[in-house]
Formats: structure tokens, sequence, C-alpha cells
């Protein structure tokens, strides 16, 4: 039970809510005072609570395999040792591998390819903060006062797609944050106003390898966009939706808005819920 925790967070500082971080490198470079400026800016995000993270580096296609093997991997290393060293009591590693040039293509420049000279930090466990609660869906409360949003679910036709701003999770499950509840009161009451509107709920991941989709921690399962899209679901039965008004599908890593993702906003953008609209 997630609100089991809360007790002793009393106090505790504001953690960011991203589900990672992407550092790139020049060619054959392993440290850079751009890359720790931006660690330092992660451990300050943090605050004082704890996170868990796995790293995973990589480099292009540019020298052989087994050099970029250990290149991918010692970039990967610098980054937890700076991390550990910095603030070991807070940050847990999880996993930190090198892939080397696993998924860069050749394209015939002597410059090689930036988006794969690269460390991933991914975010797997975040602890709740006091004014940022997490909370499952059938613990919010739904108030019936008008919601201000930017997202206009009414002016939805049939076959249009909305990507649902301010519908947010804890990193690595399919747990809401109590910010998302005004975001939720909307979609809701748009789906009572409208008796014939039927929904598709669409989740997407960013920061994946390839198509796959990323690890939901409350379930050890690769099904985290699915799981995510099949809790507001859940939720919206629970609140008196007819299933057969509502389905949901995950799709992982396989519809990204950008791709790869080579900053936060272009993650943020493919980290999403999608609503389509079946009929109306």
């Amino acid at each position: 039970m997630v609100m089991s925790f809360l007790p002793a967070l009393l106090g505790a500082q504001t953690v960011s809510k991203s589900d990672s971080l992407s550092l790139f490198y020049n060619i054959k470079e392993v440290e850079s005072p751009r890359n720790t400026r931006r660690l330092d800016s992660l451990l300050t995000s943090v605050g004082g609570s704890s996170i868990s993270i796995r790293i995973k580096g990589y480099a292009d296609f540019l020298s052989n395999d087994r050099y970029n093997i250990i290149l991918s991997q010692k970039r990967a290393d610098a980054v937890k040792n700076y991390l550990l060293a910095k603030a070991a009591s807070k940050i847990n590693i999880l996993s930190c591998q090198g892939f080397g040039e696993k998924y860069s293509k050749e394209n015939n420049s002597m410059e090689g390819d930036v988006l794969f000279r690269r460390v991933d930090i991914l975010v797997v466990r975040q602890i709740a903060v006091e004014n940022n609660t997490v909370i499952p869906l059938e613990e919010e409360a739904v108030k019936e006062e008008p919601v201000d949003t930017k997202n206009d679910f009414e002016e939805l036709t049939k076959g249009q797609t909305l990507a649902v701003e301010g519908l947010n999770f804890e990193p690595g499950r399919h747990i809401v944050t109590k910010s998302s509840a005004q975001v939720l009161q909307q979609l809701l009451a748009t789906l009572k106003k409208n008796k014939s509107m039927k929904i598709e709920i669409q989740g997407h991941v960013c920061c994946t390898d390839g198509d796959q989709d990323g690890l939901d921690y409350d379930t050890n399962e690769r099904k985290l966009s699915e799981n995510r899209a099949k809790a507001i679901y859940n939720y919206l039965i629970s609140k008196g939706i007819s299933a057969k008004r509502l389905s949901y599908k995950g799709f992982g890593h396989t519809k990204p808005k950008f791709a790869p993702e080579r900053n936060p906003e272009e993650e943020q953008a493919n980290r999403r819920v999608e609503i389509f609209v079946l009929d109306k």
C-alpha cells in the first residue's frame, strides 16, 4: 500500500519527476564538465530523498566493436562513480552496463553518430514526497467543481487522438501522482456528460531500447505502458463509466514522437498517455 510510508517522508524535498536523463559525449570522451553539471542538477532535484537507477552506456560505430564496448562501459562507470562519490547514501545503483555500438548505424561520416555517444540514467524507483504524494487511482477522490486544464476532451471527435497533459506517474510504476487528479476529474466529467463517447486509452513510454515496453516495478513485467493505460481504465470503471465504452492498449516505445530522444523535452513528449476517440 503506497500510503503506508508517508509518515517517514514529512519535510522531504520534492524529487524530480523525470524518468531519465541522457548525457552526450564527444568522440572518445569519457567525462566532461557539461555532463558533470547535469549530474549535479539530478542530485539537486533528488534533495533529501533516495532513488534507484540503472546506468546504460553507449558508443557510436567509430572504431571497432571491442574498443566501443570498453568505451561505453567507461562512460557508464564514470557516471556511477561520480554519483556515488557525491551522494552514496541516497543513490542505489541497480545496474551499470556498457552496450558498445550495438544500436549505432554506420552513416559514412567521420563525425560518427552523436546520438549514440551517450549514457542513459534511468530512474526506476522514486520515493514520494509530501507535496506530491503518489496515490493509487482508487484512493483519488474526484471532486465535482470545474477543472481548469489544457486538455480539451470536449472538442474531440471520432477518430481523433489527444496526448493528455498533466497526467503523471511515479517513475517505473503505474501509480499516478496526486497532481494528476484534476486531469482525471476532467476526463471523467467529459465521459459522464457525453454518454455515447467511447475511448481507447493508449500508453507510451520513453527511454527504452528499440520498441520494447518499459519495466513495471510493481509487477516486474515489461508492460509499463499497458499497465498505466489499464490503471486509467480501471479508475474510470470504478467511477461508474461502463466498460463497454472503454478499452486500453500499451504501445511501449513503438510510436515515439522523437527517436532517439536527445533531451528531456523529447523524452517527456514520448512518455505519455493518449486518448483515442472510438465513437462520439
